[in-house]
């Protein structure tokens, strides 16, 4: 009996050390995979503003690298766990736009906090537009054309934040972050699975 309980005992144990193992490797791998992510979609959002470069080639290369969408939508997520985030505390995006867009909201949006996170508003916007563009390469075999609706309504929402945002018009900034969101929910709330 002590023989078979030692020996249970060891391929526990090396079983419970291979596993953490791979789960540690596993996080390593999601977490260079996130920031490689990041690392792209930004370089797509200097491109769309301008910068030299190929937006098409930048997208595919995007596609190609990852197979999934979910190391590139992880730039909304705080920057606590690895996301741009935004205002001071690095609050997750989707969480801060929902709050300005919210009519219901309890925390004011007024002219001092637009210009408190102006710079903020604009790169979600900017962000927004190039993360809306990879998005559209990656559509399920399954209502792809409604997949494509939420891409197309992420662009125009993430265009009117940057204009209405550039013109500092408090009303225009809390529907156009109200709309952002939104495409974002409703898109979520269809085709997220986790």
């Amino acid at each position: 009996m002590n023989r078979r309980a030692g020996i249970t005992f060891t391929a526990t144990m090396l079983a419970l050390t291979l596993w953490s193992l791979t789960a540690y490797s596993a996080d390593d791998d999601d977490k260079k995979a996130n920031k490689e992510a990041q690392e792209a979609v930004i370089k797509l959002m200097d491109t769309m503003d301008g910068k030299p470069g190929d937006v098409k080639a930048q997208t595919q290369a995007i596609k190609k690298k990852f197979e999934e969408l979910k190391p590139i939508m992880w730039v909304y997520k705080p920057r606590k766990t690895g996301g741009i985030g935004m205002s001071k505390d690095g609050a997750s995006m989707e969480t801060e736009l929902a709050k300005i867009g919210n009519p219901r909201s309890k925390a004011k949006f007024t002219p001092a906090k637009l210009a408190e996170v102006k710079g903020d508003l604009i790169k979600a916007g900017k962000l927004s537009k190039a993360v809306a563009e990879v998005t559209d390469l990656y559509p399920p075999k399954k209502d792809a054309a409604k997949w494509k609706g939420y891409t197309k309504e992420m662009r125009k929402a993430a265009d009117e934040l940057i204009k209405a945002t550039e013109s500092n018009d408090v009303a225009k900034v809390k529907k156009a972050a109200n709309n952002l969101s939104a495409s974002c929910t409703n898109c979520h709330s269809d085709f997220r699975n986790d």
